[in-house]
C-alpha cells in the first residue's frame, strides 16, 4: 500500500492523528500530484489546524487552479470557518467547473437562505440541486429548509422525499409537523409526530411539539364551548421564557393584563415553558390567539383567530413576511413606521392596528445602586463629567460600527467624557468577534487609534434586571445611532429614568420621541449593508434602512462634552405618562373587544 492510499483508509477510519502525518508523508513522496496537496489539506481542516489546512488548499489551488476536489474541500473548509464570503466565491467557482455538482448548487442555496437572505435564489438552487441529485436525503432536507419561507406545501413534498429516502431519520417526520403547525393543521401534524417519537422517544422537538399540539387542542375545546359571540379571556404564545425583546414585551402583557384581570392561557414559543409564579396554563375560553413573534413563527390554533403581534425595524418588510402575515387574520405592531412598514408590501391596511408598548417604570425606579466601573487605566467612570450609555445587541443594524465612527472622530484623551458599551446579553463568542473585527475596520477606516479618543468601557458579561438598572444609573446620557428600531427597550427605559437622549429621528423613535425631548439626529434611507461592505445583511436582503447623519451625530456629542449643550431634555414625565404598560394592555383589550374578540371587563 502505497503513503496515500494509507492516508485516505486512515483519514476513512477516523485515526486522525495517523492519517495527519501519513498525509504529510504522502506529500513528501508526490509534491507535484494535487490529491496529495488536497489530502493533506483535508486532514488538518477537519481537525485542530483548520488554517493551515485552507492555506494548504489555497497554494494547490494556485498551482491546479480547476481541480475540482482541491476547489470543493477549500470551499467546505472556509464555510465551516466562518469565512462566509471566501466560502460563497469558491463555491460559484465549482458550479462553474461542474455544472453538475450537486453538492455545489446545495451549498450556494444554504449560504442565499442562511447568509445572504436571498430567500427566492435560494429555493431555485436548492431545487437544482435536488434535480441532479434526487436520492440525497440531505439535499432534500436542504430543499426543504430553502422553500419553509414561502410555500410549505413545497416544504413538506420535500421532507416527504427524504422520509422515503431514509425512513428511520425522525427529521423530516418532525419538520413536516412543524410545517403543518404553522398551516394550523393540527391533526394532520400529530400522525408525523407519532412516527417521529416511535422512531426516538426522546427527540426533544418532537416532545415540544406534542406540548404545543396538546396545548392548542384545549385551547379550540374550550372555545368550541364558549359558544358564540367574543371570548372571555386570550391566548398568548410567544417565547416568554427567552432573553429577547419579544420575551420581555410578552413578559410584561402577562403582568400586566393578570392585574387587570384578564383571563390567560400562555403558550410558549415551544410549548414546554413553565411557569411557578401563577396558573397561566388552564384555558379560558379565548377565541384569538395573540402570537408576539416573528411572521415566519406563527402557529394559527384551529377555532381561534389568529393575530401577529410585530414589529419591523425597517421602512419595508420583506416579501417573505409579507406572505407570511396573511396567514393572521389581524396584524398588531406597536409604531406607526411599523404600520408603514406592513401596508408598504401590500398587507390590508383596515387589519392593521397600532398598539404601543410600555416603558421599564418599575425596573427604572427598582432600588438599585450604580455598577462599580474602571476604564482601562483604572479610573472609575463615576469621575467622568460626561458618561454615554449604549445597549445594543452585536449586530449590524445596531449600527456600533458608527457609534465607534463617531467617538473616534469627535473624542479626545484628554476629553471628560466616557462611552460604555453593552453589546446584548453579554458573554457571547459571535457578538465579541464582530466588535473585534469592527473596531479594527473602523481604525482603519478613519485613521486614528482609540487610544486617541476618549476611552470606551466594555461592559461583556450577562447582568440581572437589577444590575441592568445599576448600569443606567452609571450614566447621565443614553445614546443610539441604529438603523433602525421597533421598539428601543433600552433607550425609553433610560428616558423613563430621566437620563438624556440621543436618538435618531426614524422608525419607533418618532412615535415616543421629538426635538421637545431628545436630541434628535437627522436620518436618510439606504440599502441595509453590513458594515464596511457592500454585501447585504441576511436579515434585510434587498431592504433599505435609516442611516443617521453622523456629522450631525458628532455636532451633538461635540457639543455636550464642550458645556455648549449643558441640558439635555427630560423626557420622563412624556413616558412615564403615556407609555405605561398598563396602558399598552389596556389598548390591546380595547382592539380586541372591538373586534369582537374578546368581551369587555376586567380592570381599566
Amino acid at each position: 500500500m502505497d503513503a496515500y492510499t494509507h492516508a485516505v483508509a486512515l483519514h476513512r477510519a477516523g485515526q486522525a492523528t495517523q492519517a495527519l502525518a501519513a498525509a504529510r508523508q504522502a506529500l513528501e513522496a508526490a509534491p507535484d500530484d494535487p490529491l496529495t496537496h488536497n489530502l493533506l489539506g483535508v486532514c488538518l481542516t477537519t481537525g485542530q489546524l483548520s488554517a493551515e489546512g485552507i492555506e494548504v488548499l489555497r497554494a494547490a489551488i494556485a498551482r491546479w487552479p480547476d481541480h475540482e476536489h482541491l476547489v470543493t474541500n477549500l470551499a467546505v473548509a472556509l464555510l465551516n470557518a466562518g469565512e462566509h464570503k471566501a466560502a460563497w466565491y469558491w463555491w460559484r467557482r465549482l458550479a462553474v467547473l461542474n455544472p453538475a455538482s450537486a453538492i455545489a448548487f446545495d451549498r450556494l442555496g444554504l449560504m442565499c437562505n442562511t447568509w445572504r437572505g436571498d430567500r427566492e435564489r435560494a429555493t431555485s438552487l436548492a431545487d437544482r440541486a435536488a434535480r441532479l441529485s434526487p436520492q440525497d436525503e440531505g439535499i432534500r432536507i436542504d430543499q426543504s429548509l430553502a422553500w419553509a419561507p414561502h410555500d410549505l406545501n413545497r416544504t413538506i413534498r420535500a421532507l416527504d422525499a427524504a422520509a422515503v429516502l431514509n425512513p428511520q431519520n425522525p427529521y423530516p417526520y418532525v419538520q413536516r409537523a412543524g410545517a403543518l403547525l404553522r398551516q394550523g393543521r393540527l391533526q394532520t401534524a400529530l400522525p408525523s409526530l407519532r412516527r417521529a417519537l416511535k422512531l426516538d422517544p426522546t427527540h426533544d422537538d418532537a416532545i415540544k411539539h406534542v406540548m404545543r399540539c396538546q396545548r392548542y387542542h384545549t385551547a379550540s375545546k374550550a372555545a368550541v364551548a364558549q359558544g358564540p359571540g367574543p371570548g372571555d379571556g386570550i391566548v398568548l404564545r410567544g417565547p416568554f421564557a427567552t432573553a429577547s425583546g419579544y420575551a420581555h414585551m410578552g413578559r410584561r402583557y402577562i403582568q400586566t393584563l393578570r392585574q387587570q384581570s384578564v383571563p390567560l392561557q400562555v403558550i410558549g414559543v415551544f410549548g414546554h415553558e413553565t411557569w411557578s409564579e401563577e396558573p397561566l396554563e388552564a384555558p379560558v375560553g379565548a377565541k384569538v390567539a395573540i402570537n408576539i413573534m416573528v411572521p415566519l413563527a406563527v402557529e394559527p390554533i384551529p377555532g381561534l383567530s389568529t393575530i401577529l403581534y410585530s414589529m419591523f425595524e425597517g421602512p419595508r418588510i420583506s416579501p417573505t413576511w409579507a406572505r407570511q402575515s396573511l396567514t393572521a387574520d389581524m396584524v398588531i405592531v406597536p409604531t406607526e413606521s411599523s404600520r408603514v412598514a406592513w401596508a408598504s408590501q401590500g398587507y390590508p391596511e383596515d387589519r392593521i392596528r397600532v398598539c404601543p408598548l410600555g416603558v421599564d417604570a418599575e425596573p427604572a425606579a427598582a432600588d438599585a445602586p450604580p455598577l462599580v466601573l474602571v476604564d482601562g487605566a483604572g479610573r472609575s467612570v463615576a469621575s467622568y463629567r460626561h458618561r454615554f450609555l449604549n445597549v445594543s445587541d452585536a449586530i449590524p443594524r445596531k449600527n456600533l460600527d458608527g457609534v465607534l465612527r463617531v467617538w473616534l472622530r469627535t473624542t479626545n484623551r484628554s476629553d471628560d467624557a466616557v462611552l460604555i458599551l453593552k453589546p446584548g446579553k453579554g458573554g457571547n463568542e459571535a457578538a465579541r468577534r464582530h466588535l473585534q473585527a469592527i473596531v479594527r475596520q473602523t481604525q482603519e477606516h478613519v485613521g486614528r487609534s482609540f487610544a486617541d479618543a476618549a476611552p470606551i468601557v466594555l461592559v461583556d458579561q450577562p447582568l440581572t434586571e437589577l444590575e441592568m438598572t445599576g448600569l443606567f444609573r452609571t450614566a447621565n446620557y443614553y445614546w443610539s445611532l441604529s438603523h433602525g428600531e421597533g421598539w428601543d427597550l433600552p433607550l425609553s427605559k433610560a428616558g423613563a429614568m430621566g437620563m438624556g437622549l440621543i436618538a435618531p429621528a426614524h422608525s419607533s423613535y418618532l412615535d415616543y420621541l421629538d426635538d421637545r425631548f431628545a436630541r434628535m439626529i437627522p436620518s436618510s434611507t439606504g440599502p441595509a449593508h453590513l458594515p464596511y461592505s457592500a454585501e447585504p445583511w441576511e436579515p434585510f436582503f434587498g431592504l433599505d434602512w435609516w442611516n443617521p447623519d453622523e456629522e450631525a451625530a458628532a455636532s451633538i456629542i461635540a457639543d455636550i462634552i464642550a458645556g455648549r449643550d449643558s441640558a439635555l431634555p427630560d423626557a420622563s414625565a412624556h413616558l412615564l405618562n403615556n407609555f405605561t404598560w398598563g396602558q399598552a394592555a389596556h389598548k390591546l383589550r380595547t382592539i380586541l373587544a372591538d373586534a369582537g374578540l374578546l368581551r369587555q371587563g376586567g380592570t381599566p
